[in-house]
């Protein structure tokens, strides 16, 4: 009788409906390199490195990098196409904290929705070369008529000086740096030498693990905070911090996203500047 038992829970367990443990599905993404001298070639398709939450939609919803689904009102995606999109929510230059707040909650804050834009820069699931995914991706957009879904705008240029011009240009404007793609290039998952990121500043990050008082005008706040690369060295980080974040400082052993402008001869970033905490998305 007890072997009988075993074989019934068993077979309940075989029975159970998938989506009582299936796991989130990873999109299967295009991700960028970071821009060198040594995979650099005379042209790209350039655009703007938007500040956002990247975002894949599936046919049926929306999607971060990570396969977590995006919980956006109904009329944000009830006329979005049944085939793939891959692109990123933004709120303007300068909204990541407000974005990631808004497009990460469980439930849609619909009047923060109404800021949220999608800017749509690929079709992941088709295997033409990136001039024609443009071409019908511009297809799409005009044919579904939604003002808060834009096609990224993408910009030829012949050679390296017409691109760090077209980059100071853009960040003078406030923007975080431009995004390269190699011309005829094809959909493909994974880091990939024909999508490349270029920024005047590098991205790192770091674990945050003591704070350190502030002077003068940053009385009675945190002054800096120190973190702990991944290879276990430390250092100080002191700017980049509004006042409410001096006030709030990140959390002791939260991951921070900071930015930097190369390294010192003892492999330290030189002048780094905090950008925001880690999120997850």
């Amino acid at each position: 009788m007890q072997n009988t038992y075993i074989l019934l829970i068993l077979l309940a367990c075989l029975l159970l409906p998938s989506w009582l443990y299936a796991k989130d599905i990873v999109p299967q993404l295009t991700l960028a390199k970071i821009f060198t001298p040594q995979n650099a070639q005379q042209s790209f398709w350039v655009s703007e490195k938007l500040d956002g939450i990247r975002c894949y939609w599936d046919g049926e919803s929306l999607l971060s990098r990570n396969g977590k689904k995006i919980h956006a009102p109904d009329w944000f995606i009830e006329k979005l196409p049944k085939q793939t999109l891959d692109g990123e929510l933004w709120m303007g230059r300068g909204s990541f904290s407000l974005l990631s707040k808004t497009v990460l909650d469980d439930k849609p804050d619909a009047k923060l929705w109404k800021q949220v834009s999608y800017q749509v820069f690929d079709l992941p699931n088709n295997p033409a070369p990136f001039e024609l995914r443009q071409a019908q991706l511009k297809k799409t957009i005009e044919r579904i008529k939604l003002p808060h879904v834009q096609m990224v705008e993408q910009v030829y240029l012949k050679n390296n000086q017409e691109i760090e011009q077209h980059l100071h240009q853009l960040v003078e404007l406030g923007a975080e740096g431009i995004m390269l793609r190699t011309p005829n290039s094809v959909y493909q998952a994974g880091r990939s030498n024909d999508l490349l990121k270029m920024k005047l500043r590098q991205d790192a990050e770091a674990k945050v693990i003591a704070y350190q008082a502030g002077r003068g005008k940053y009385e009675n706040m945190m002054g800096a905070i120190w973190v702990e690369m991944p290879d276990g060295r430390l250092f100080k980080i002191g700017t980049g911090f509004s006042d409410h974040e001096r006030q709030n400082p990140p959390p002791i052993g939260s991951d921070i996203t900071y930015s930097h402008e190369g390294y010192t001869s003892k492999g330290l970033p030189k002048f780094a500047s905090f950008q925001r905490i880690k999120i997850e998305e």
